[in-house]
């Protein structure tokens, strides 16, 4: 038993070593060594465990499925007995997932590799819980006629699509070292015009845009 308690840990240890050589480096640049060197094992521990370098994103990925569904699924049931409607879930499952693509390094990973691994094996483009969730709320909403008349849910989805992995996607860019003192009341910067502050802030921002264009005035979420 504590040798199969040992061998349950060291291979949790590499899966976390990866997902964070594979969310800094990328799935091309990521070596075995590199990340038996990161999780503090000898290569030969490591291909006990995994194979090869796809069964480890295979892996990584399979693991930052699983946390993305049940952040999704949970920031929606705590809407569940306040009568949320598909809107309100809406935004509050968008702020989770960048809540945690912000804090987890295995989330950002999946969603690295999912980008990556995607140019060659185009299927892997359908298989992302959040984005299958995220469309069925906005199904919901048009069916809840919470949206305007003429907005179809499928550009409603792969609009929000677009934004979570933009706002994700941004984390990862190096901004000059006084970016974070940026005044509060100009948050564009005069170069480019991107967004500044915290991610959330930022997905925050946007929903303040993209919501009055979307939304049904009645369908609105409660502090939006």
């Amino acid at each position: 038993m504590a040798i199969q308690q040992r061998a349950e840990r060291t291979r949790q240890e590499i899966l976390s070593a990866a997902a964070r050589v594979f969310d800094g480096l990328g799935y091309e640049r990521a070596s075995l060594a590199r990340i038996a060197g990161e999780a503090r094992v000898t290569t030969g521990a490591l291909v006990f465990h995994f194979a090869t370098k796809a069964d480890l994103a295979t892996a990584v990925r399979g693991r930052a499925h699983a946390v993305t569904r049940i952040t999704v699924e949970s920031a929606c049931l705590s809407t569940e007995g306040v009568g949320g409607t598909a809107i309100d879930k809406l935004v509050l499952a968008t702020h989770a997932l960048i809540r945690l693509f912000e804090t987890d390094p295995m989330a950002r990973a999946g969603e690295r590799l999912a980008r990556e691994l995607q140019l060659t094996d185009p299927g892997l483009s359908g298989d992302c819980p959040w984005r299958r969730e995220v469309s069925r709320l906005a199904r919901f909403a048009e069916a809840e006629k919470a949206l305007r008349p003429g907005v179809d849910a499928t550009a409603v989805a792969a609009l929000l699509g677009y934004v979570i992995t933009g706002v994700e996607l941004e984390m990862r860019r190096p901004h000059p070292p006084g970016d974070e003192f940026w005044p509060a009341n100009e948050p564009r910067t005069a170069e480019n015009g991107a967004l500044r502050g915290p991610a959330e802030q930022r997905l925050s921002r946007i929903w303040q845009l993209i919501l009055p264009g979307l939304v049904h005035p009645t369908g609105r979420p409660r502090g939006a």
